[in-house]
């Protein structure tokens, strides 16, 4: 046979083995493992995953043995190939078991390193837990947490204590379910659109009423969805025993303090009148200002009666049809002298064909007479107040400003200019000081009438309050 043959066969029979080989080492590498230099364990290695059941040299020999005559010359070119074989074979195997053991060892790598991360997070948040634990056990407010079905998903200590109910009977049940009639009475003085609301609770050991209130706040995910409600229960018991104390002494003092000061007015009333002697012009003016500051200081126990009212809920509208112009009227009328002691003048701009209202006109005029009172109290000498009255630009309401050109309002100050007690700005000279409760109740009463108030100012250019009132 000749050479060139030979080598074709040689060739052909070389790649098919390697070929087959490197197919089948790539099928069973990720479960085969080649950590040996052992040539004999290799080759039966080789024989059972490679040719089973056939030796290597064998099989060559048997892909030759038609092309080559001679037994001798087709042993060594068995050996020859064999050994060719082996060689190529035992290159790719350490170069595919050095690879594979690149990426074992690399992939172990990652799995220890993704295992510390996860571990040191998992720890993190064990911590963090532990703290979120203890800082809820510690709360003293009660705060129980339920679910989007309102069933409770935790309750700290404090709830338990407040609500006198054990965690372990209120987890996974809703908050009113199982509650007896003497645990909870009911929900009172909270409407649904307010995120307050008070509960009464009694024991029957003590005989005692214990009032809660509950701040709630909705739980959303971050899809915006809401997956559950969080409650902040406060025991305001005594607080709400000290509201009642605190009502019932100021109804009673001002009760008694305006019997005394209707005495004095009318006695001063009569002296101005001459009706029991002559007097100078000097003694008729310090008496006008006595009466007037008489006037003031029976408005303002007039103020605390009707914040007690309101506290109380018990202040009521009496509603007719009236109309706004005669409320402005009355009010600059009773207010007149006080700004002429002043020199401030006040004007009025009133659009004209307005409609009756459905109001209390006392409880309006009261309004005006506090923002017309402010004005003039935070309004310098010879300054001038506007009073503004127009249909609003819906015509769905009556709308009424009182603007002055006075000291005028912080930034600061604005937001909590209706809050009760609350005092702002610098008081003009000479003026009396108020009680910080005369916006709150502005607020009120014009809230009573489903009406709205709110103020714009700026300091040092003076303050404009507005307030509306629904014509229906």
């Amino acid at each position: 046979m000749s050479p060139i043959v030979i080598l074709y066969i040689v060739t052909a029979v070389v790649s098919t083995a390697v070929a087959l080989v490197l197919f089948n080492l790539t099928k069973i590498s990720g479960r085969a493992k080649i950590t040996t230099d052992n040539k004999r364990e290799k080759m039966e290695y080789l024989d059972s995953n490679i040719l089973p059941g056939k030796p290597l040299k064998q099989a060559i020999l048997e892909e030759i043995d038609e092309f080559v005559d001679s037994k001798q010359q087709r042993q060594e070119i068995s050996n020859k190939l064999s050994d060719a074989f082996e060689k190529e074979l035992e290159k790719k195997i350490n170069l595919s078991t050095q690879e594979l053991s690149k990426k074992y060892e690399a992939v172990i790598k990652e799995e220890k390193r993704n295992e510390e991360v996860t571990w040191k997070k998992y720890k993190k948040v064990l911590t963090d837990k532990k703290s979120t634990d203890a800082v809820i056990r510690s709360i003293a407010e009660g705060l129980v947490v339920v679910d989007a079905e309102g069933k409770v998903i935790m309750m700290n200590p404090a709830a338990e204590r407040l609500l006198g109910i054990p965690k372990k009977d209120k987890i996974g049940k809703l908050i009113s379910e199982d509650l007896k009639e003497e645990q909870l009475i009911s929900l009172i003085k909270g409407s649904s659109d307010k995120e307050e609301r008070e509960i009464e609770l009694i024991s029957q050991k003590d005989d005692t009423k214990k009032v809660l209130r509950a701040s709630s706040a909705v739980i959303e995910n971050e899809n915006g969805q809401s997956i559950g409600m969080v409650s902040v229960l406060s025991d305001i018991s005594k607080q709400k025993e000290l509201d009642r104390l605190k009502s019932n002494f100021v109804s009673s003092v001002t009760h008694e303090l305006r019997t005394p000061l209707v005495a004095i007015d009318k006695s001063i009333s009569l002296i101005l009148t001459k009706s029991v002697g002559e007097i100078s012009s000097a003694q008729e003016e310090f008496l006008s200002i006595a009466q007037r500051n008489i006037k003031r200081l029976s408005n303002m126990i007039n103020d605390l009666l009707d914040l007690s009212k309101l506290e109380a809920g018990k202040m009521e509208i009496k509603a007719r049809p009236s109309s706004i112009v005669y409320a402005i009227n009355e009010s600059v009328e009773s207010l007149s002298n006080w700004s002429k002691t002043k020199s401030i003048s006040i004007e009025k701009k009133i659009e004209e064909g307005l409609p009756e209202i459905n109001i209390d006109p006392d409880r309006v005029i009261q309004v005006l007479n506090n923002l017309i009172g402010n004005a003039i109290k935070f309004t310098p000498t010879n300054g001038n107040i506007t009073i503004a009255v127009s249909l609003d630009g819906e015509g769905k309401a009556v709308m009424v400003s009182v603007q002055d050109n006075g000291i005028g309002i912080s930034k600061e100050d604005l937001p909590k200019i209706f809050n009760k007690f609350y005092q702002a700005g610098e008081r003009v000279a000479s003026d009396i000081s108020g009680t910080g409760i005369g916006l709150s109740i502005v607020k009120e009463i014009v809230e009573l009438h489903a009406g709205k108030i709110w103020v714009e100012s700026e300091k040092g250019v003076g303050a404009r309050f507005i307030f509306t009132l629904p014509l229906k």
